[in-house]
């Protein structure tokens, strides 16, 4: 993986997100893919269940996501992200701070993604 191809896989998932369009994320992974939302989370390994955890965008406004490529090695990209929104249901303003590991295939498909992150 180059740093552009790193680079254009994250646009694309904040595409995603703060445009608050779930069903984009299909685009982002390959037909088969591990998905670790959190550490202690149940891995997600299908489309479907991916789209299903990623309705919670919909619950969330004025969504700002920033990130910074740390490292590239091979096909494994690592990245520092910030996101600040507000969630819809609550009014609470949420602040994450993380840590992605992203895994890109030949064709800059996701087939592996850990995240890692912090709430304030």
């Amino acid at each position: 993986m180059t740093k552009e191809q790193f680079e254009d896989w994250l646009k694309k998932l904040i595409n995603v997100w703060e445009p608050k369009n779930p069903n984009g994320v299909l685009d982002l992974v390959a037909e088969k893919f591990l998905w670790y939302e959190t550490p202690f989370d149940d891995l997600i390994t299908t489309k479907e269940k991916l789209l299903q955890e990623w309705q919670t965008v919909l619950d969330q406004d004025d969504i700002k996501v920033t990130y910074e490529i740390l490292s590239l090695e091979n096909n494994i990209g690592i990245a520092h992200w910030h996101a600040t929104f507000t969630r819809l249901s609550s009014g609470e303003k949420a602040e994450l701070d993380g840590i992605y590991k992203v895994i890109l295939d030949e064709n800059g498909k996701c087939t592996e993604f850990h995240q890692w992150y912090n709430s304030k």
